[in-house]
């Protein structure tokens, strides 16, 4: 299986200076999509990384792909969120309740 990456110039120099091939530079939402929809729709894909920033701006449209798509932090840094989601499973997995 095969990585796909969709980001801006600095995320996918990136990811092509480590090897990868299959890598879209984005400019804009439409662009995202239309880049995602392209590796989702491949069989040799297995994983799309995207940065953060997108995945929050096309949340809809990641969850109608078939793929395994992972959000990761760009170059400003993560998105810092008041209630993160993993978190909260993570305390209500272990038993901790939030007030």
């Amino acid at each position: 299986m095969k990585i796909g990456v969709v980001g801006d110039l600095d995320m996918t120099i990136g990811f092509r200076l480590a090897g990868l091939v299959d890598v879209y530079e984005v400019k804009n939402n439409n662009e995202a999509i239309d880049a995602l929809k392209k590796l989702s729709s491949r069989e040799d894909i297995g994983l799309i990384i995207i940065p953060e920033k997108i995945g929050e701006s096309i949340r809809d449209e990641l969850s109608k792909l078939n793929k395994f798509v992972v959000e990761v932090p760009d170059k400003n840094g993560p998105i810092v969120r008041e209630n993160d989601p993993v978190k909260e499973l993570v305390r209500k997995a272990v038993g901790i309740e939030l007030k």
